[in-house]
């Protein structure tokens, strides 16, 4: 794809086109500098793993203040 016609969008939607497309080259020369493929999905990282405690107990109610309820 060569481009994209904007002519009929007002002009924040057009630029929002470009500032989109713009944020795409750079993600992906970020991802051919650091030698990826550009269309891979990144792997997910690992999570850290601690252990927890509960200290006391509440309730919905004390954890929301309001009328969700």
């Amino acid at each position: 794809m060569e481009s994209i016609d904007v002519s009929d969008l007002p002009e924040p939607f057009a630029q929002a086109v470009k500032a989109v497309a713009e944020t795409f080259r750079r993600q992906l020369a970020v991802k051919e500098a650091r030698g990826e493929e550009p269309g891979k999905k990144a792997s997910p990282g690992k999570l850290s793993v601690c252990d927890g405690a509960v200290i006391g107990n509440l309730s919905r109610e004390e954890i929301y203040d309001d009328d969700r309820l």
